[in-house]
């Protein structure tokens, strides 16, 4: 399963937590740039995570709006660790 990440410009542990929830391959995307909103989600994504906190406009309702056309789960977070614990 691949999982797409959009926000944050580090990962921290939580790459491996998803490694060990099953997802073998995690793309990341910072969100903060101007040209990830223009991005289109990978075919074989299972699943978008989204840090709030980390994230421009455009690029949240850009991928929100293309994970919804093709029903792929969107969970939204910060990326404190108390809200970590939701998503892995």
């Amino acid at each position: 399963m691949r999982v797409l990440i959009v926000g944050a410009d580090r990962m921290g542990n939580i790459t491996s937590k998803l490694r060990e929830r099953g997802f073998e391959e995690i793309t990341h995307w910072c969100g903060r740039s101007k040209t990830f909103w223009k991005k289109s989600i990978p075919i074989d994504v299972a699943q978008v995570i989204i840090f709030c906190d980390f994230i421009d406009h455009n690029t949240m309702r850009n991928v929100r709006q293309q994970a919804k056309a093709n029903d792929i789960p969107i969970v939204y977070s910060k990326r404190a660790i108390s809200h970590q614990r939701l998503i892995v």
